[in-house]
């Protein structure tokens, strides 16, 4: 027993020393290469203490289980450890000087001294010694130095470069030149230098999988900036400047090719700049339209003076008038001229007469109004004895006929001269305005021609027509006036056709000055785009991409557009003005019809529908303004004077009158339109205000039930307050004025104004004469039942109205 118990102790006593062998043994080694290590990093030779750090971190980790947790081994691995930690670091600081990128300079060194030491270190050395970690660090840090100093620096701005060598030290300096004399292909060649540069001093020096990785990663962020902060900034904003820019585009991308794709080893697939390049005419195209339009925004945000306009004239379509061509005459025989009276027309009874409503009837018209679409040449109804069909004439004074001996048409009457127009004066006999009292003997007569005249027109016939061509049509059907001295037979005339010489009237109406400034923008558009079409500058490779100069072409559009729909926007508060809406569908219409001929003449629909779309916008404004004054009168009406009810009370008369008033100051502010629109738009315009505040008057006065003596009388004062809105329709004191012709219902309410205060006798009268013909049968029942009290006179006169309006026979 003994035995085997020494023989246990021996065996354990050996292990145990076999045990502290090994692991002293392990220390021995440790600590060895701990000694070499520290003398290592000692001495600044880095890179072979790198690799003993590696064969001794490779020692503590196989170290033996027993000697791991033994004090001396924690106390070596805190010096390894530091040591470890003291060694790289002097690599990074000795990387840092090697590599130094700066905003004026790279310098790299290819030797450099460890500090501390008189050892010297090459860039490849420290390279190939850094860790991945740290080495990947510095390269990230590098990477952002070369993107923001390099690549963004030398493509944002003009610099000069300059490079040196002294023996292992390698610089490259760059400073700010003057941009008045630089190229941009400067920039390029600058940033290939550079690239040059660090190919042959740094990029060939890293280690084998970062002298691949590194370069590549490099790439996008140089393509990218090659069209971000060089090509796209750069493109010519005219066509001029295209032809040096792609040069330039074509440097760019024989730049990309070299250095981008063979230097730094970019993908072949992936050549950004050589795909922007092949839409450069798309991308010029782009960015001048948005040139284009951010100059039209200025040009139309800007404040406008409203005396900065011009004046456009517009020819008025005449073929109501007279025709282009004459018929020829048969051969008739000419009738004996007859020296009396029933000569011209005139009945024997008229003579004796008094015109009681105030008209001149000096002379009568001769023809109807169809006659007015051909060129009077002869008196055939004064030939033949026959007297002219009253119905057929207006009422007014008449000029002297004008004969055609010359073959050439007479002028037309006279206008005053508002619009800078001149004219030749006529003779004609002053209008009086009707008074209140009624002569049922002339007065059927005169405004029965006046009546018929009235429903002959409407407001639509008069929308494109001017006073002056109302006023002509008159002047070519006159008859002379009856004159007491003998009277000779006209002079016979060829039957042939003469030969005419007729010119197109003209109106005028005010355009804001700004129009000639788009109108501009859009030739200067429209002659680039074909310009540059024809140019052969650019070629598109992709089938899909829009044609050459379309881009540029379609601009045009966008141009008027922008306006259309800024406008309104921006100047608001102006169109809120009496003038506003007028100037500004002034605008529209002026720029749409320069705009559709524009499209006409280069063959681009959307440049016509877009001054179609113009045409409608300024038809509408010009429509909606109408449309305003004429619910504003039809609202001081209805809150003003309250259907007119109770007239015989001072006050209700009062705030009649005061409404009435206030509509004819109303209406008279629309005088301000008068130098912006045409004749004929200016009149229709007040016409149909006119209009509204008579047709609401008619209907108030007509749907009253009961209209005592004292209220007729008063009615009928308040009615005559708007006649002198007709003073609205006259351009010169000789001749009628034409309010009939513009505002529909004038004639009808004129009428009113004497039937409130006419006798049942006189409104029989005026019923049978067929010139009430512009009140319904049940308007004219109603307005008698409230007149006059239930008489068998007052139900005779019903019956006889229910009967219908008379037909008048043509003569």
């Amino acid at each position: 027993m003994d035995a085997l118990k020494a023989h246990s102790a021996l065996a354990r006593e050996a292990a145990k020393a076999k045990i502290r062998h090994e692991a002293l043994e392990h220390l021995s080694k440790c600590y060895a290469k701990y000694q070499e290590l520290s003398s290592l990093s000692e001495a600044g030779k880095l890179p072979s203490a790198i690799h003993c750090c590696e064969n001794l971190s490779q020692l503590i980790q196989c170290a033996p289980s027993p000697l791991e947790q033994t004090t001396v081994m924690r106390d070596l691995k805190q010096k390894f450890n530091a040591t470890r930690a003291r060694t790289e670091e002097q690599l990074s600081d000795a990387f840092v000087r090697s590599v130094s990128v700066s905003f004026q300079e790279v310098s790299i060194h290819g030797l450099v001294q460890v500090r501390q030491s008189e050892t010297s270190l090459s860039l490849q050395d420290i390279l190939s010694s850094l860790s991945s970690d740290a080495l990947s660090n510095h390269l990230s840090t590098l990477r952002r130095d070369i993107t923001t100093h390099f690549i963004e620096g030398f493509l944002k701005q003009p610099l000069s470069l300059t490079s040196s060598s002294e023996g292992e030290v390698h610089k490259l300096l760059w400073f700010p030149s003057p941009p008045n004399n630089e190229a941009l292909p400067t920039r390029l060649s600058n940033l290939s230098q550079t690239l040059e540069f660090m190919s042959i001093h740094f990029f060939s020096k890293l280690p084998a999988p970062q002298q691949k990785t590194f370069p590549r990663s490099l790439c996008k962020s140089l393509a990218n900036n090659v069209l971000n902060t060089l090509l796209i900034p750069a493109l010519p904003s005219s066509f001029a400047d295209l032809p040096p820019y792609l040069e330039l585009v074509q440097e760019a991308v024989a730049f990309e090719k070299k250095y981008v794709i063979e230097l730094l080893g970019n993908n072949d697939n992936d050549e950004q700049v050589k795909q922007w390049a092949g839409g450069v005419g798309n991308h010029y195209e782009r960015r001048r339209r948005t040139s284009v339009l951010d100059e039209t925004r200025k040009a139309i945000i800007e404040p406008e003076n409203p005396s900065d306009v011009f004046v456009v004239e517009v020819e008025i379509s005449r073929e109501h008038e007279n025709p282009a061509v004459i018929p020829i005459q048969p051969p008739v025989d000419e009738p004996p001229f007859k020296h009396d009276d029933e000569t011209w027309g005139f009945d024997s009874d008229d003579k004796a007469d008094v015109d009681g409503w105030g008209f001149d009837d000096d002379v009568e018209e001769k023809t109807d109004a169809a006659s007015s679409t051909e060129v009077p040449q002869s008196d055939g109804n004064a030939d033949s004895g026959e007297e002219p069909d009253p119905g057929d004439a207006w009422g007014w004074n008449t000029e002297e006929d004008q004969s055609f001996d010359s073959g050439e048409a007479t002028d037309e009457s006279a206008w005053d001269d508002p619009w800078g127009e001149s004219s030749a004066s006529s003779d004609a006999a002053e209008v009086q305005s009707p008074p209140p009292s009624i002569k049922p003997a002339k007065v059927a007569r005169r405004l029965e021609k006046l009546a018929n005249k009235g429903k002959k027109r409407n407001i639509d016939s008069v929308s494109s027509s001017s006073p002056e061509m109302v006023q002509s049509t008159d002047s070519n059907s006159r008859s002379p006036p009856r004159s007491s001295a003998p009277m000779q037979p006209p002079l016979k005339t060829p039957k042939g056709p003469p030969e005419l010489s007729l010119t197109l009237p003209k109106e005028t109406y005010v355009v804001s000055s700004r129009m000639r400034q788009i109108l501009a923008i859009v030739n200067d558009v429209l002659r680039e785009s074909h310009q540059f079409a024809s140019s052969h500058l650019t070629t598109n490779h992709d089938p899909e991409a829009a044609q050459p100069g379309s881009v540029l072409a379609r601009t045009a559009a966008s141009v008027v557009d922008l306006y259309r729909a800024l406008f309104p926007s921006v100047f608001s508060a102006q169109l809120e003005s009496v003038e506003g809406p007028i100037r500004y569908s002034n605008n529209c219409l002026y720029l749409s019809q320069e705009v559709e001929h524009l499209g006409a003449s280069h063959n681009l629909k959307e440049l016509q529908d877009c001054g179609h779309r113009l045409k409608v916008l300024g038809n509408s404004w010009y429509a909606d303004a109408i449309e305003k004054y004429r619910t504003s009168v039809d609202k001081i009406l209805s809150e003003g004077a309250s259907g007119f009810t109770y007239t015989g009370e001072q006050d209700r008369y009062d705030e009649c009158e005061s409404a009435m008033n206030r509509v004819i100051q109303e209406i008279r502010r629309l005088q301000r339109w008068k130098n912006l629109l045409t004749k004929s738009k200016y009149y229709m315009a007040v016409g149909l205000v006119v209009d509204a505040a008579l047709s609401r008057v008619l209907q108030d006065i007509l749907e009253l039930p009961d209209i005592p003596e004292i209220e007729s009388h008063r009615l009928g004062e308040l009615c005559r307050i708007l006649h002198a809105l007709e003073g609205l329709f006259v351009e010169d004191p000789e001749q009628p004025s034409f309010v009939a012709a513009y505002v529909p219902s004038w004639l009808k309410y004129s009428y009113l104004s004497e039937l409130l205060e006419a006798s049942m006798a006189d409104i029989t009268y005026l019923f049978e004469s067929g010139v009430l013909v512009d009140f319904q049968i049940d308007e004219l029942i109603k307005l008698v039942k409230a007149l006059f009290a239930d008489t068998p006179l007052r139900t005779s006169t019903i019956n006889k109205l229910q009967v219908g309006h008379p037909v008048m026979s043509e003569a």
